[in-house]
């Protein structure tokens, strides 16, 4: 009960800061923009007699590339969103109002992480729906499989979600969000070395980059996204030729063993966020 409140409670901070009216407002736009530029180049294509096979390609590689941008801009907003749920809190003083109640500490972390579950997948899933009925309207086209795509890109945002809630209980919020991002940052960079080291037959890199893969698993979660939203053709030629392998073209989804792994990480780190903060002296 006392879990649900908190969670409650943070909604309607994110409320009262005008989290909700500022992201709302800065996604009207992104959306605006995006559909017209795809609008732009659907009526340039059909003015130049492009078969329809050539504009479900070309829209093929928009859309990940969209999506690619759109998982960028997720997973750096869950870390911003996240690191100073409790680190503002604790710097504020407000969390010595709310422990001498019948409060534990593992309810606000728990509440906390919930509310932010919850409107990280909303936000995902409206968004996703939003801009794949407005591309389909435009063009025609349609990914193979949007929403097991939206799935995985909301489990990439989850992942940052929690690691920046956890370092929130030990840093500053901005300390928290800019070493989630960082850390990002390395994976992405690790995911395009992946690539380049598959092309070259470097399996030492190979080898480095996927233990890092597995220390944050958000490159392998967005692979599963593109995996998701790929035409078979692209899929199948990045299978059959691992030059053709990178961040957009992915042979093969994540194994059922990587899901699992992810999973199993979330809740790691979020049962260490919770020992973290009881640990912590106020």
């Amino acid at each position: 009960m006392h879990l649900l409140i908190v969670a409650v409670l943070t909604l309607r901070e994110a409320a009262r800061r005008r989290i909700f009216a500022a992201v709302a407002v800065l996604t009207v736009l992104a959306v605006g923009l995006t559909a017209w530029g795809m609008w732009r180049i659907a009526a340039s294509m059909q003015q130049r007699g492009e078969p329809a096979v050539e504009v479900a390609g070309a829209f093929a590689i928009l859309v990940l590339l969209l999506a690619y941008m759109f998982s960028v801009v997720l997973a750096v907003g869950a870390a911003f969103l996240s690191a100073p749920a409790i680190a503002s809190d604790v710097e504020s003083g407000v969390i010595l109002a709310m422990l001498p109640r019948p409060i534990r500490r593992s309810d606000i972390v728990l509440g906390k992480w919930i509310a932010l579950v919850a409107l990280l997948v909303a936000y995902t899933f409206a968004v996703g729906a939003i801009e794949f009925t407005l591309i389909h309207r435009i063009s025609g086209y349609l990914p193979p499989h949007p929403l097991r795509a939206l799935g995985f890109l909301a489990s990439e945002g989850t992942v940052l979600l929690t690691l920046a809630l956890l370092l929130g209980t030990r840093l500053s919020p901005i300390a928290a969000g800019i070493t989630a991002i960082v850390l990002f940052g390395l994976t992405w960079i690790g995911g395009i070395a992946q690539s380049i080291a598959l092309a070259l037959r470097n399996d030492g890199v190979v080898h480095a980059v996927t233990a890092l893969s597995l220390t944050l698993p958000t490159d392998g979660l967005w692979r599963g996204a593109a995996y998701a939203l790929e035409p078979a053709v692209l899929a199948a030629a990045a299978l059959t030729d691992v030059r053709r392998e990178s961040p957009f073209t992915v042979g093969a989804p994540p194994p059922a063993a990587f899901d699992w792994w992810a999973f199993c990480w979330v809740a790691v780190v979020l049962y260490a966020a919770v020992v973290s903060f009881q640990k912590r002296d106020l």
